[in-house]
């Protein structure tokens, strides 16, 4: 927000191009640009909305139940026979003919995975 502001105060009052603001400021061309460009201020709000609301796709959505389930089987499990999310990823492609990317399954089971850990505290006597 004060580089939004410092950006204005350079253009409006000082009369600098775009060039020498991104210069000046040490920023892209780009980011000058959008800022004076913008009919509004920007503010936390604004980006909330934009960022903050991520939805799974319908194809995630269609195996994340598949993924729950395999990840309370691996509870079961000792560590060397656990799945990773790689293997989960290969397993949706191969079993289920999942055509998502294994960026977004290694997201999705790491956020399930932290859901699923069992809480240990420790006891003081």
């Amino acid at each position: 927000m004060a580089q939004y502001h410092n950006i204005k105060f350079l253009k409006e009052v000082e009369g600098l191009s775009e060039r020498r603001i991104a210069k000046k400021l040490g920023i892209s061309r780009n980011t000058v640009s959008k800022y004076l460009n913008q009919p509004d201020i920007p503010t936390a709000m604004n980006r909330q909305k934009i960022y903050g609301s991520k939805q799974y796709s319908g194809e995630t959505k269609r195996v994340l139940p598949i993924i729950d389930q395999w990840l309370e089987d691996d509870l079961k499990h000792w560590v060397k026979q656990k799945h990773t999310a790689a293997r989960i990823h290969k397993r949706l492609v191969e079993e289920y003919a999942f055509k998502g990317s294994a960026s977004n399954i290694r997201k999705v089971v790491a956020k399930r995975k932290k859901k699923l850990q069992k809480v240990f505290i420790p006891l003081e006597f």
